[in-house]
């Protein structure tokens, strides 16, 4: 059975909560574990590799993977169109000067960024793709030249956080399968900026369930799982708010990347048809024009 949809991302952009809501639809078959980057790290390995770690899904009626690294390649639209011409294709994005500082906390939360100095304009400086995979309408024209626009569904996280279930029924409508479905993750609050205060604790909270399948009870893991009560012990007691200890960005670094993504943003608005997007920074670069 072949791969029908793929989300492309783009990072840090609500991709997580796409992987998360269509994980546990009994009609979506979904790669288990997210970033399979097939198409763009792994190609050459062929499509029978690829189809194989989507596992046994043939009783359902779709089947995908989100590997956020598609978005920004310049080699995945084409390839993802020869496997598949047909493919539904599921795009999700934020404010774009957001992203790029959420995307500099992922950087301190992956130890990529270490030091005194953890300022966003010192992150910046030191990594162009900050700023490179905040260029939506730039690397959308690359998929609308190989894709219509009909087989891209785009949806926006502050949308999403607004009405995570208008959401989850556009996108399960997009993908031909049940809107009435209530998956457990819409409860779920994601926080992408928690650092671990100990490894140790954190690695045995996460392993509960295994220990708790292994020895007969699953039905109580699954029980906690949709509770979140694991998931609430680590973030309340072992997990810090990067968000509380980085300082945020400058006023003055916000307004120049307005200037930097001013065109692309325009370029995005025409893109998808819109004559408003639900960010900030669009509404401030709105209000300056006039």
């Amino acid at each position: 059975m072949k791969v029908d949809f793929i989300g492309i991302g783009a990072q840090k952009c609500a991709s997580t909560w796409v992987y998360g809501v269509l994980s546990d639809h009994p009609e979506v078959g979904v790669y288990p574990g997210k970033e399979i980057d097939y198409f763009s790290d792994y190609y050459n390995r062929g499509y029978q590799w690829y189809e194989r770690q989507l596992g046994d899904v043939d009783s359902v009626r779709t089947r995908g993977e989100v590997s956020t690294s598609y978005f920004t390649d310049s080699d995945t639209p084409s390839r993802v169109f020869l496997y598949n011409p047909n493919m539904r294709i599921v795009l999700s994005l934020r404010d774009p000067i957001e992203r790029a500082y959420s995307n500099h906390l992922n950087e301190i939360k992956l130890c990529h960024l270490t030091g005194q100095n953890l300022e966003f304009e010192s992150g910046l400086a030191n990594n162009p793709m900050y700023l490179e995979q905040s260029h939506y309408g730039k690397h959308l024209a690359r998929w609308l030249a190989v894709f219509p626009r009909n087989q891209i569904l785009v949806i926006f996280q502050e949308e999403i956080r607004d009405d995570p279930f208008s959401q989850a029924r556009n996108l399960y409508r997009f993908l031909g399968v049940a809107e009435d479905h209530q998956s457990w993750f819409l409860e779920k609050k994601v926080n992408e900026s928690r650092i671990i205060k100990n490894a140790g604790v954190d690695h045995f909270l996460k392993n509960l369930g295994k220990l708790g399948r292994s020895i007969g009870i699953g039905g109580v893991v699954e029980a906690v799982r949709k509770n979140d009560l694991v998931g609430r012990l680590r973030r309340n007691y072992n997990q810090i708010e990067l968000r509380q200890v980085i300082p945020p960005m400058r006023e003055d670094t916000k307004i120049c990347l307005q200037d930097m993504l001013a065109d692309d943003m325009r370029e995005l608005a025409h893109q998808l048809g819109r004559k408003d997007l639900p960010w900030p920074s669009w509404m401030a670069l709105c209000n300056r024009s006039n």
